[in-house]
């Protein structure tokens, strides 16, 4: 039976006798985190009994968050965290001032770059403000977009991203900068990049207002990282209406 290595952050070192590293057999993700919990109940407010972490708590396996996975994938590391293990509020809330600071930090990276994009495509919908923002910055009009799906609700995501809307620009032979909100899993950049290649564009570059210190795609003009879950200005009444439906759910 093979062995998976669980790291447990933050706090949550505590509830485990303080042990930082755990050594546990098991045949699937799902099945590691049963028996860990089994091993030190005090983590029960942490892991359900099927094995997957409880609202308000993280498990990435091999560097990818779980709710992404099938649960029979086998594990050679997790890392279990609290979602506010970057600062004392669950939620990290954006102004626009600080969104135009950070469209000016990454427009200054690019010139600085000498990369010159004939073309920029936004990511629907979190790439939408962003991407407007840095092609006025830079002096860029054709302006494209694509749809990805990947998240569903604040703290919740599809098993998979999917392209929903094709691409709206002909890029082919141009210098494209594919722009997103947010780098967290890097499953969306990552997948929206091999799709764009597929219109034979001579360059693709990507960028991000901030990331995760998890991404498994780090843009290449990004602003800062961030750890929270992000709630950007105009997300705000969406956000509210999903966390407001999540509660009554649960209620």
């Amino acid at each position: 039976m093979p062995t998976t290595r669980v790291k447990l952050l933050a706090a949550l070192r505590d509830l485990a006798g303080g042990a930082q590293e755990v050594l546990v057999e098991g045949d699937s993700w799902t099945e590691v985190l049963k028996k860990l919990l089994s091993q030190y109940p005090g983590l029960s407010s942490v892991l359900s009994q099927d094995g997957t972490p409880r609202p308000g708590f993280l498990a990435f396996v091999d560097g990818v968050d779980s709710r992404l996975l099938d649960r029979s994938r086998q594990a050679k590391e997790i890392v279990v965290l609290p979602v506010n293990h970057g600062g004392d509020d669950r939620f990290q809330w954006i102004t626009w001032s600080q969104i135009d600071e950070a469209v000016e930090r990454i427009a200054e990276k690019i010139n600085n770059s000498g990369f010159r994009p004939d073309a920029i495509v936004c990511i629907m919908r979190g790439g939408l403000i962003p991407g407007r923002l840095l092609a006025d910055r830079l002096g860029v009009e054709d302006i494209g977009t694509l749809e990805v799906k990947l998240y569903i609700s604040p703290g919740q995501r599809g098993e998979r991203p999917f392209l929903r809307q094709p691409l709206t620009l002909p890029i082919k032979d141009k210098k494209v900068l594919l722009v997103d909100d947010v780098s967290d899993s890097g499953l969306t950049l990552q997948f929206s990049v091999q799709a764009l290649s597929l219109y034979m564009p001579a360059e693709i570059r990507t960028a991000a207002l901030y990331i995760k210190p998890w991404t498994k795609l780090v843009p290449d003009y990004y602003a800062a990282q961030v750890s929270k879950w992000i709630v950007f200005p105009w997300e705000v009444s969406e956000f509210k209406r999903e966390v407001n439906g999540q509660e009554s759910s649960n209620t």
